[in-house]
């Protein structure tokens, strides 16, 4: 409703120096940071300053992406994801340690071509809300963040809010965590982004749940000040339609989704070292705000929330509080039974047992697999949580999907075409990994996703047609010897890391007795 009913910090917010965490501590939220910027757009809407429908080039005459299309690029269509522009811009992108300035991060997007004709798909992008916050900021004459901090922060009074860690958040701020799916554990790179109006917020729990407040109330603050209309409000939580006039999950700003029948919007944000979830049910004024100071957790935050509207609403029904599910591990005799490699004819998924833990390779990630009170399977990991895995006789299910066990023997060498392509790019603190794996060529990229990769030429390389980059490639740029220097990944340049040997020979290992006798 109108008011915070609870707010806390669990563990450090800074582990190194044992300073604990509390509902006071400000973390960077990611795209959360859409939310603001689009809400100030939309001021400039209800003021009749601009419309949704104006084209974004009548705002930035000098913005001009290759268009293909008959059609340009609308400001609303911007901030729905539904421009057609790539993900990341060339300068400014979420690899970038730089530090560009906003103007020259939009600037980049000349060199680009649409993905998609403006309007006809959703396709999430950074880029995109990036060009809506530098478009505000020429239509107003002042710089995004000073603008945000007059026209949003301020009014709402989020004292521990804002898109620059200035020396006043600093000494509150958490320090954030990356991992790796092959163990490592390091302190997060702490850059701003170049599309700042996409990702660089930064805020505390107690601030967005006062967010909340304010939205609840119609977008009042207790006070009275007006921040924006409640039919306003109702639009950006309204789902926008596709070209067939279906709804789409994204309202302006808002993702927009059910949650046990009840209408439900919010946003998450992924940034380095931290993973953050914001949602709520406008209809029976109950929100919440989850961040976890680890990179990719977002499977923990998404779950913390929902739980928590599922207290509030038992609560307000008088009806029996839902206990929180929790796991244990799998007995290790267990894990080595599920191990194996397993297909449905069209994508394989693997199971491996190291140490005791059993993972899951599936779909585009790579999750721990723990066992309920029950005794059923189920996934829990920090980037996601809730899939059971069940094996009958040789055939393995995974939610609805059925795989049959196959032979686990070692697979043959990669094709040789490939063979100079495969290998590490990029940076220390986002690497893109290419690799091989039963005959499909896969990128490794974000540190969680695997990306199976379509051949469209010896050097040409497609995304598939989900996830983060769909619609876009990869390009391998070679040297003379035929060896890849260079992987241009949706349009972002990966320069190869020379790391360990070429091919490999140093970290290979001849068994001189079958490996289940070693065990």
């Amino acid at each position: 409703g109108e008011s915070i009913v609870w707010s806390a910090g669990f563990g450090y917010e800074d582990v190194e120096q044992k300073r604990p965490a509390s509902a006071q501590t400000v973390y960077r939220v990611g795209s959360v940071s859409k939310l603001f910027t689009d809400l100030a757009v939309m001021r400039e809407v209800e003021e009749g300053r601009v419309a949704l429908d104006t084209p974004i080039t009548k705002i930035l005459p000098d913005f001009h992406p290759h268009n293909p299309f008959d059609q340009p690029i609308t400001l609303g269509q911007l901030m729905s994801h539904r421009s057609g522009l790539v993900r990341e811009p060339p300068v400014g992108h979420y690899f970038d340690p730089t530090q560009p300035a906003l103007e020259a991060t939009i600037a980049s997007l000349n060199e680009t071509t649409l993905v998609y004709r403006p309007g006809s798909r959703t396709k999430y992008s950074n880029a995109g809300v990036s060009v809506v916050g530098y478009a505000l900021s020429r239509m107003r004459g002042e710089s995004f963040e000073s603008l945000i901090e007059r026209t949003l922060l301020q009014p709402m009074e989020l004292t521990s809010t804002s898109f620059r860690l200035t020396p006043k958040l600093k000494p509150r701020a958490a320090v954030g965590w990356m991992w790796s799916y092959d163990g490592r554990r390091f302190a997060a790179p702490t850059f701003p982004l170049g599309t700042g109006p996409a990702g660089n917020l930064y805020s505390s729990v107690e601030d967005l749940a006062r967010f909340w407040t304010i939205l609840f109330r119609g977008g009042k603050t207790k006070q009275g000040h007006v921040v924006v209309r409640p039919e306003t409000l109702e639009a950006m939580w309204t789902p926008q339609r596709d070209a067939q006039g279906r709804p789409t999950s994204f309202g302006i700003g808002f993702h927009v989704q059910k949650l046990d029948g009840h209408r439900k919007v919010g946003h998450g944000g992924a940034i380095y070292g931290f993973a953050t979830q914001l949602e709520g049910l406008p209809d029976e004024k109950l929100g919440v705000a989850a961040v976890a100071a680890l990179d990719g957790a977002n499977g923990v935050v998404t779950r913390l929330c929902e739980y928590a509207l599922r207290l509030l609403l038992a609560q307000q029904a008088g009806n029996p509080l839902p206990d929180y599910e929790r796991t244990k591990p799998i007995p290790r005799s267990v894990a080595r039974k599920l191990a194996g490699t397993y297909t449905d004819g069209k994508r394989n998924v693997w199971l491996r047992e190291l140490g005791g833990t059993l993972t899951l390779r599936s779909g585009v990630t790579e999750t721990t697999v723990r066992q309920r009170a029950d005794g059923s399977l189920v996934v829990d990991s920090p980037l996601a949580f809730g899939t059971p895995v069940k094996l009958e006789n040789s055939t393995l299910h995974v939610g609805s999907r059925r795989y049959q066990r196959i032979d686990n023997g070692p697979p043959p060498p990669a094709p040789q075409r490939w063979q100079g392509l495969i290998g590490e790019y990029g940076w220390d603190h986002n690497t893109l990994y290419i690799l091989e794996d039963h005959g499909q060529l896969y990128a490794l990229i974000e540190w969680f996703f695997y990306y199976p990769l379509k051949e469209l030429s010896p050097t040409e390389f497609a995304f598939p047609d989900y996830g983060l980059y769909h619609g876009e490639e990869i390009v391998f740029r070679l040297g003379e010897d035929g060896r890849a220097t260079e992987a241009i990944a949706a349009g972002i340049q990966f320069a190869r890391r020379n790391v360990g040997t070429r091919s490999g020979e140093t970290f290979r290992i001849q068994p001189v007795r079958p490996v289940e006798e070693l065990r």
